[in-house]
Parts: C-alpha cells; sequence; structure tokens
C-alpha cells in the first residue's frame, strides 16, 4: 500500500482515466422512463366479434392451451375468455429460450389454423412486463384528425408517417390504431339466400380466391424452371358483382348482383375514437429497449413538425403523450437539486472540520465513484432510468459516509512532510477497514437473498441491486485510494490535521461520565418507552377458528375486543399498518379534465353509444374555446369514455363550469345506461349501483360443466337459509361487468323428425340469422388492403323475430318457436383458467353478522360432495394466491437478509453481540420512517422504499462505527462508561457529518422537489435519520456497568 501511494502519476493517471472515461460515459449511457423488463412468458390473444365467452373458450382457448402445453420448459399456463377475446398467457422455467418458445407457438398456432372458426382474427404473441411498470411502457403517442373518412386518414399516416419513420434508429414500430383497414361488404339478401340454398360463406371463398395471386404450376426449359402464377381474375366492383354462382343440385347460375350488393366501406369495427367530434387515428410509436428515450424523441419530435408542416387541409396532427417529457422534468430537477447538495454538503462538512481541503476531497470522492460506476453500468449494458437511478442515490449516503469515515480516520494528526504522511496513514488506515468495508458489505448483503426471488421481483428489483452494488464497490475502491492520494499530494506541506494532541480536559471527561451514568439510571424507562412506542404487533395475528385451534380460551377476550386493545398495545406500528397506503397512490395530472363515463347495457350496437356521445359533442360547442380539445373512445364491450381537456386560461371564466353543469343535466337524462360526470367539484353518477357481496367462495376444476353443476348444488343448499340473499354463482372476481346474459336454444329432437326435418338442415338454415356478419380474410383489392366481409344486415334480432320467422329446407318448412325453447340466463363475464383448471366464483349477502355467516356457510360446505379434481376455498385472502405467495418470498427475503448481515458483520467483528448491537439499530430508524409518513401523509410506494433502504443503511454504517471503536477501546483496556464517553468522544463528529451532510444533500429534493419518487425519497430519509441517529446515540453503552 506505501508503495502505492508513493506513485502519484499512476494515481493521477487513474483518476483522469475516471474522469474522461465517466463523462464520456454520462454522454453515450442511454436514458429512458424504465428498463426493458420482460417477464419470461407471452400471451397469445384471438379476437372473434362478439361470440359469447363459453363458445370462445371451446373454439379457441381449449385448443391455444392444448398447443402451448407442446412447448418445453412450461412452467404454467392461464387463460382469460371473454365476450370476443381470447387470452392465453404462457409462463416459461427460468432461463428459457422465450424468443425462441414464441417462434415454435407461432408455428403451432399455423398448423392449427384449420381448426380454429374461419373469421377469427389473425393471432397476437406479446412479451409480458412487470406490472408495477405497465403505465409506464407507453413511449411516445400522437393522434391525426379530420373531418375525413377514417380510411383517408390511415392511409396518409401509412405512407407519410410510417413510411418516413420506421427507420429511424432506435424505434421498434409504429402502431396505427383507432382506424382499421376498409372493407369490402357482400351483403346478401337473406330471403334470396334462403330460397336458392345458397351458403354466403362458399361464395366469401370464392371471392377471395378470386382476389388473390395463384400459383399454377411451373415450367422446365433451357435448364431453368419458371413457376406460373394467376393474377387476381377481379379487378374493380363490377367484376365481383357480375360472377356467376351456381345453384346447389341444379345447372342454373345467378349473378351475385342478383342476390347481393357489393361496396367498399370503413371497416365496422367493435371501438371507435373521436377527437373534437372527428375520426381519429393513433399513432403510437414503440422503441428498442436500451435506446436513448431522450434523444429518440426529440428525433421523432422535430421529424413530426415537419410532416405537420405539410400536413393536408382538414387534418390536425396532434401530440397525445410524451412519456420523456417528464422525464426531462427530472432531469432538469435532479441537476438544480444537485448543485443544492453539493453546496449544502461543502458548507457543512466545512463547518465541522474547520478546514477547506475537507469537503473539497470528500465530495470529489463522491463525484468520482459516481462517474465510475455510470461507466460500469455503461460496460454492463445498463441505461439510466427510475430503477437504476434509485439504486445510484440509495448509495449516495453511504458514498458520503466512506469518505468521511476514512477521511476523519487518516487527517488526525497529520504530519507536514509527505513521506512522514504516507507511514501516517499506512499506520492509521487499517482503523478504517472495518467500519467501511462493514457498512459496504452489509448494504450489499440486503441484496443477495434477492437470487432467491420471485422472477417478477427479481426482474424488477436486480437493476437496482447492481447499480446500488457497483456505487458502492466504487466507493471502497476510491475512498481507500482517493483520499490518501490527495491529503499525500494535493495538500501542501505547509498543511496538517491535528497536529497538537488534544488536551485532556479531567472536568469534562468527569461531566460526561456523570451524564452517561444518570442515563444509565433510566434504561429501563427508556426501554419501556421504546417497546410502547413500536408497539406489540399482535394485530397481526388474524382471528382463529375457535372450533378447530389449539389456543387457550383466555385468549379470546382478546380477540373479541381487539378493535379497541390494538390501538393502545400495537404502537406506531399498528398506527402505520392500517393507515399507510402500500403502493403507488393513483396520480393526478396537472391538466384539469371534465370526464364522462357511460356503460351501455351487453348488446348496445356502436351506432347507439355513438349517438349518446354526439349528445355530448353537441352541447360542447358553445364552450369550445374553453377546451385545448375532447376526445371520446367508444367501445361495444364498455361503452363509452369523453375526455374534455380544460384550457388553463378558462379556469377563472365560468365557461367550462356552464358545460359541467349541462353535461350533469343530459347524463340524468340519459335512459339505459349509467353515466358519471366528473371534474369539478361533486359530479354525477347514475345508474351503476352500489351493492357489494360480503362473502366469496372459490371453486377450481378441471371440467367446466361439473364445476357449474356444482356451484349451482352449492347455490341451492346455501339458499335454504332464509337469511342468505343474492347467492351469484356467475361471479366475477377479477373487477369486471357482472351483468353478462347470454341465450341458450334447447332443440326438441324428436318434433324435429315429426316434421321430416333434418337437425343438420334446421341449424345450416338458422346460421343466416346467428352469424349475420363473417370476416374471411384481408384481401388486396383497388390498390389496397381490405377486409372481405360478407353480412346479411340483420345485426340485430329481437327474441320474436328469431322465433316466429318462417325458414324454408330442402324438404319443409318449420317455425323455431315450435320446434325448440329459448331462456334468457346469466353467464361468466370471462372464463379463468389455471393450468387447465378452471375457476368460477360464489358471492352471496348473509344477513346478520359477518362470524354468523362465516360458520353456516363453513358447516354448508363441508356437506357438499366435491367432484374428483374440484375443490372448495372459502376464506381466502382477497388479494389470492399470487400475493400470498409474494409475500411469502418477501419474508423468506427479509430473513435471509438480515441472516446475511449478521454473518458479514460477526466475521469482520470477530463476535457475535457487535452484530445483535448493529440490527438492533433498524428498529430506531423504523421509528421515524413511520413517524415521516405517518406525519406527512405518504403512501409508502417505490420512493418511500428507497428511502427507507438509505437511512437504514447509514444509520447501521453510524452502529458499526461506534461498536467498532468500541472493541478498539476494550483491547487498549478501557471499558465501563469510561469506554462508550471515549468512544462517542472520538466517532460523534464522523457520524453527525454523514448524518447532517446526507440530510442536507436531500433537503432540496424536499423544498423544491416535485417528483413523485424523489420528495417520498427525501422525507423518509430525514425522518429517518434524524431519529434514529438522536435514538442510536442515546441508547448506546446503556446497559453498560459503571
Amino acid at each position: 500500500m506505501e508503495e502505492l501511494l508513493r506513485r502519484k502519476y499512476l494515481i493521477s493517471f487513474f483518476y483522469l482515466m475516471v474522469c474522461l472515461v465517466g463523462f464520456v460515459a454520462w454522454n453515450s449511457i442511454s436514458i429512458e422512463q424504465t428498463p426493458e423488463l420482460n417477464l419470461p412468458s407471452i400471451t397469445v390473444s384471438y379476437s372473434w366479434g362478439s361470440t359469447v365467452p363459453e363458445i370462445m373458450e371451446q373454439e379457441i382457448t381449449r385448443k391455444v392451451e392444448s398447443a402451448a402445453n407442446r412447448l418445453r420448459d412450461v412452467s404454467e399456463i392461464r387463460s382469460i375468455t371473454q365476450e370476443g377475446r381470447s387470452s392465453v398467457t404462457i409462463t416459461f422455467f427460468k432461463n428459457a429460450p422465450v424468443e425462441f418458445r414464441a417462434l415454435e407457438m407461432r408455428e403451432y398456432l399455423n398448423t392449427l389454423e384449420a381448426d380454429l372458426p374461419t373469421n377469427i382474427s389473425p393471432a397476437s404473441i406479446s412479451r409480458q412486463v412487470p406490472q408495477e411498470l405497465e403505465d409506464q411502457q407507453t413511449f411516445l403517442i400522437f393522434t391525426l384528425s379530420g373531418e375525413l373518412q377514417g380510411k383517408t386518414l390511415l392511409e396518409y399516416a401509412r405512407q407519410n408517417i410510417k413510411t418516413q419513420l420506421l427507420g429511424t434508429e432506435g424505434l421498434a414500430d409504429i402502431k396505427l390504431e383507432g382506424v382499421e383497414d376498409p372493407a369490402l361488404i357482400i351483403e346478401f339478401d337473406r330471403d334470396q339466400l334462403e330460397k336458392y340454398d345458397i351458403s354466403p360463406s362458399l361464395v366469401l371463398v370464392e371471392i377471395r380466391d378470386k382476389l388473390s395471386w395463384n400459383g399454377a404450376g411451373f415450367v422446365d426449359g433451357m435448364g431453368e424452371r419458371t413457376s406460373l402464377i394467376l393474377p387476381p381474375v377481379f379487378n374493380q366492383r363490377a367484376d365481383i358483382a357480375g360472377m356467376r354462382i351456381s345453384l346447389p343440385g341444379s345447372q342454373r347460375q345467378l349473378l351475385l348482383e342478383e342476390i347481393a350488393s357489393v361496396s367498399v366501406t370503413d371497416y365496422p369495427s367493435k371501438t371507435k375514437r373521436r377527437i373534437n367530434g372527428n375520426p381519429a387515428l393513433t399513432i403510437e410509436f414503440v422503441k428498442e429497449g436500451g435506446a436513448d428515450a431522450l434523444e429518440l424523441a426529440k428525433e421523432i419530435i422535430e421529424k413530426m413538425e415537419i410532416i405537420e408542416s405539410k400536413i393536408p387541409e382538414g387534418m390536425e396532427l396532434r401530440m397525445q403523450f410524451d412519456s420523456t417529457e417528464e422525464l426531462r422534468e427530472q432531469f432538469d430537477e435532479l441537476a438544480t437539486q444537485a448543485m443544492l447538495s453539493g453546496v449544502l454538503v461543502f458548507v457543512i462538512v466545512l463547518l465541522f472540520i474547520r478546514s477547506l481541503r475537507a469537503p473539497l476531497i470528500i465530495i470529489g470522492s463522491v463525484l468520482f465513484s459516481v462517474l465510475m460506476s455510470i461507466a460500469l453500468l455503461l460496460v454492463f449494458n445498463y441505461t439510466l432510468n427510475v430503477i437504476t437511478l434509485a439504486g445510484i442515490t440509495i448509495a449516495l449516503g453511504m458514498l458520503i459516509d466512506n469518505a468521511v469515515v476514512v477521511f476523519e480516520q487518516i487527517n488526525s494528526e497529520l504530519p507536514l512532510s509527505r513521506q512522514e504522511r504516507s507511514k501516517h496513514i499506512i499506520g492509521k488506515l487499517g482503523n478504517a477497514v472495518v467500519p467501511v468495508f462493514g457498512s459496504t458489505f452489509t448494504t450489499i448483503g440486503i441484496f443477495i437473498p434477492l437470487l432467491f426471488a420471485l422472477d417478477e421481483l427479481k426482474l424488477f428489483l436486480m437493476p437496482l441491486a447492481v447499480a446500488l452494488t457497483l456505487t458502492l464497490v466504487c466507493s471502497v475502491l476510491i475512498a481507500f485510494t482517493w483520499i490518501p492520494y490527495a491529503l499525500i499530494w494535493l495538500t501542501s506541506e505547509k498543511e496538517n490535521g491535528s497536529a497538537k494532541k488534544p488536551r485532556r480536559n479531567i472536568v469534562s471527561n468527569k461531566l460526561g461520565l456523570q451524564l452517561l451514568f444518570y442515563r444509565n439510571k433510566l434504561k429501563w424507562v427508556v426501554l419501556a418507552a421504546l417497546i410502547w412506542l413500536i408497539g406489540v404487533p399482535l394485530f397481526l395475528i388474524p382471528d382463529p377458528d375457535w372450533e378447530s385451534t389449539n389456543w387457550p380460551e383466555f385468549t379470546q377476550v382478546y380477540f373479541d375486543n381487539r378493535d379497541n386493545i390494538d390501538p393502545w398495545i400495537g404502537g406506531i406500528t399498528q398506527k402505520f399498518v392500517s393507515e399507510t397506503y402500500f403502493g403507488s397512490p393513483w396520480s393526478r395530472s396537472e391538466q384539469e379534465y371534465i370526464t364522462v363515463y357511460i356503460r351501455s347495457p351487453q348488446g348496445t350496437p356502436l351506432s347507439e353509444i355513438d349517438k349518446i356521445v354526439a349528445n355530448y359533442e353537441t352541447i360542447v360547442k358553445p364552450y369550445q374555446q374553453a377546451f385545448t380539445y375532447y376526445e371520446a373512445q367508444m367501445s361495444e364491450y364498455y361503452g363509452a369514455h369523453i375526455r374534455f381537456a380544460v384550457d388553463p386560461d378558462y379556469l377563472f371564466n365560468p365557461d367550462p363550469y356552464y358545460f359541467f353543469g349541462e353535461a350533469m343535466y343530459l347524463a340524468a337524462r340519459t335512459g339505459n345506461v349509467a353515466t358519471s360526470v366528473s371534474g369539478f367539484g361533486d359530479g354525477i353518477s347514475t345508474g351503476f349501483g352500489g351493492q357489494s357481496s360480503s362473502h366469496r367462495i372459490q371453486l377450481t376444476g378441471y371440467s367446466y360443466d361439473e364445476l357449474y353443476e356444482l356451484a349451482g348444488e352449492i347455490q341451492r343448499r346455501l339458499e335454504r337459509n332464509r337469511r342468505v340473499r343474492e347467492v351469484d354463482i356467475n361471479s366475477s372476481s377479477y373487477f369486471s361487468r357482472n351483468d353478462f346474459q347470454q341465450y341458450k336454444l334447447e332443440l326438441d329432437n324428436e318434433t324435429i323428425v315429426a316434421k321430416g326435418l333434418d337437425r343438420r338442415e334446421v341449424l345450416q338454415a338458422l346460421s343466416i340469422d346467428l352469424n349475420p356478419t363473417n370476416t374471411v380474410s384481408k384481401v388486396e383489392f383497388e390498390g389496397q388492403k381490405m377486409y372481405l366481409i360478407g353480412t346479411t344486415g340483420a345485426e340485430l334480432m329481437y327474441e320474436e323475430d328469431l322465433m316466429n320467422t318462417p325458414r324454408e329446407t330442402q324438404n319443409a318448412s318449420f317455425n323455431l318457436a315450435r320446434i325448440s325453447e329459448i331462456q334468457k340466463e346469466k353467464a361468466l363475464t370471462e372464463i379463468r383458467r389455471n393450468n387447465q383448471s378452471y375457476e368460477r366464483t360464489i358471492t352471496l349477502n348473509f344477513l346478520g353478522n359477518f362470524r354468523m355467516g362465516r360458520e353456516y356457510i363453513q358447516q354448508t360446505l363441508d356437506a357438499v360432495p366435491v367432484p374428483v379434481g374440484a375443490s372448495i376455498n372459502y376464506g381466502f385472502s382477497f388479494f389470492g394466491r399470487d400475493n400470498e405467495e409474494t409475500t411469502r418470498n418477501l419474508w423468506f427475503i427479509a430473513f435471509l437478509s438480515v441472516l446475511s448481515v449478521w454473518m458479514i458483520v460477526s466475521a469482520l467483528l470477530e463476535s457475535w453481540k457487535g452484530p445483535l448491537f448493529v440490527i438492533l439499530a433498524v428498529p430506531l430508524c423504523g421509528i421515524g420512517i413511520m413517524l415521516g409518513t405517518l406525519s406527512n401523509d405518504l403512501a409508502f410506494d417505490r420512493g418511500a422504499i428507497a428511502g427507507a433502504l438509505l437511512s437504514i443503511g447509514v444509520v447501521v454504517n453510524n452502529a458499526i462505527l461506534l461498536i467498532h471503536q468500541h472493541q478498539l477501546e476494550l483491547k487498549k483496556g478501557i471499558g465501563g462508561l469510561r469506554n462508550w464517553l471515549y468512544v462517542f468522544r472520538k466517532k460523534i463528529r464522523t457520524i453527525l457529518i454523514t448524518t447532517t451532510t446526507t440530510i442536507a444533500g436531500l433537503t432540496p429534493m424536499l423544498i423544491f422537489g416535485s417528483n413523485e419518487f424523489w420528495e417520498p425519497l427525501a422525507v423518509i430519509v430525514i425522518w429517518g435519520l434524524l431519529f434514529s441517529t438522536g435514538l442510536l446515540l442515546f441508547v448506546s453503552g446503556m446497559w453498560v456497568k459503571k
């Protein structure tokens, strides 16, 4: 080490390289909102019009799951089937080649196409990201709107935006949504189809074939083989209308125009979007993983501004969302706050040490550590984002701590001569090894158990752990090289440390010992106060089942009155757990909106929803100047969502408030839909209802029909008690709509045979009405791609018309009402399966106290015979199995973290008692964290968690400093209160410098910060350090005898 310190040029060039490489890395490293985190899973999605969930599950979901079971490395398969939509999520084992498995799945789906319905949408395969980051994945969105047809907007966006920008470096894709390709509509005459017994699907297939390029073999000649391809037969609408159709069982032919009309129009979508009352197209830019978000967004916005300057009249291009805007604001704020923090840290260190070189050397150590860590992040292919920045921020307090500890240890009594300084530093540096390495390794040790975390949790926290570890390792290297180098070679030989040994003051020693002595007399009072303040966590114990429990009977007094007892004995911990929201709170945009949400009844056509939305677009026109824009999104699946963005200049103008009142009046007058209007003050909500179920029963099984029968049996048994109300065996447990209804048609086979009918012919005749619209595929026509759709125009049919309309078959005519019965019944809104096992939820209300209802339901369920492979779960956690598994995993990780800290500190201190002192410092920090959270009404989200880790790291470092110095004094033969007096005298300045510089460095974030991540972090750290440092210094050595 002494030889290394003598090589000033080697160390000088090393730090010159750190600066150069660090600044190059800072300019080269990609900056993005979130890292690219993909879970080891893929999701396969299909859509099929408005098909009911049961048919979707039978015809699509089951077959896709069967194909998924052929894949290797599959750990779990889950599916969700809704009206017209099927989604199958396939989760793989760790380290599985997910991209390759996705290609395999695509091949399996291609071979499966023949077994799937002909008019479903193409399969979509996507990767899954952690739920915490889903809302941050969107990069850049523009909207293109105008008083034009949707196909005109789509064609312009494809030719002038997507084609020009898709080659931009770092841009993965450009998605055009909201407007579909146009449709080639073949509208059949229903009566003519029945009259001539013509199948519309066969006609559509023939049209598709004649609109396609078809291979016709090949010819060999002159040593070459030439393929023959036939061009499309039809080139215009007249060609299609003149297509000849052969009648079944006859040589006669008809022209298509005799039984159908041909037209090209917008695709009859189930969803629609408008901006300012005009059709709108959404243009979403998808960023490649690892690309620099700031630079890419800047380049795209510049190109879009050029396109906007050339946009045709009648079109409007608007930026809808820019995720980098918040990112830029964050970095600008952080830059300003970092400058203020640097000044405050400089002043505090200067005040404590009263030497100009001290703050310069310590701040230099922090800057070198950060630059070196950024360079290493670039080398390991990480980016600067919310997670890695959080890791670096958590490490900042420990960077200062390491630098202060080393500086304080070797600066004391620094000689004048450089040669003597080297010997002095070598002799003193050893005493800094244990505190610095202890604090660094204990912090890193906290993250070692992440190797055993669940994949989703590990995926989210590993970048944070890597950034934190690299920064801390860099800080150790810098602290043990930069600070000795600066004190030897960058400090004039005229300057020295505290060369004069401090005179021992007998009076101050005696006074200090007296204070410690009287403090120790209060140890039991302090212990009782701390226990009362922290609390006894009995509130975490769930209520036992007294009929099947081993709990002593006398404890029932507590459980019966725990609502009154827990607030008294639970302390601040009980208040923290019960009153704190754990997770990210609902973020509120700075933009003021008036929002209208319309939930339409099931089966409401999009045209009817469009009329309701148009009424709101009409009443806003007199106040249009008060809004920057207004946007409407409509869907047959849920209704409509309209958002009116209020111009900030009109917030104190009556116009938006007049419109808000008119919108509420219109909502109250609009019937047959549920409507809510919100924005300014109290809004209005009509038609949603407000009833909730008090009891839930979860059923699982491998047979859908058996599970349905089991649910029906449970319902019949439960309803024997008059207190049971509203038993719903088709309830949704995932916040979906519960009003789904379906028709079930039961054919009477005996009547069908008696009337001389054939079941197959009856179903063939019904298919025209049951499937009025069929989409075959996309075709190339009139120079563009479009959907080929056949329709009979009977989109809406009432039950009476379906049952009483006369129909013809080859053998006889029939009336559906005479050969069948139709029933309308409630059904599952969505069908969920987990590893081939169906899930069904039963909800009910019980008129009585909850415990009485729970006992009755449990007794009833115990008597129900359960089929093989099925199970009944009652009293399960609302958060479900996944969250229970995550909670157990978090407790396991916490236990391993404490164990790793114990082992690391024990190895460094060569003691079993020392680590206990260090670990017991954590609850002291927890007091400040909980008080800070409650006092500032914070949500305990990612920023608060990062702040808790930072403050715990600093207080653990302080505890290590104290216990290490305590051991050094013991080795000198100094024990008792005098030992701790010397510990405080030698280390209190170091601890106070570390604590105050960390607090001062975060104060600008607290005062000027507006970000939802950094502001809670600053609050938690400041409260945590203030309380933990004060309490740690107060209780240290309290149980030592005189």
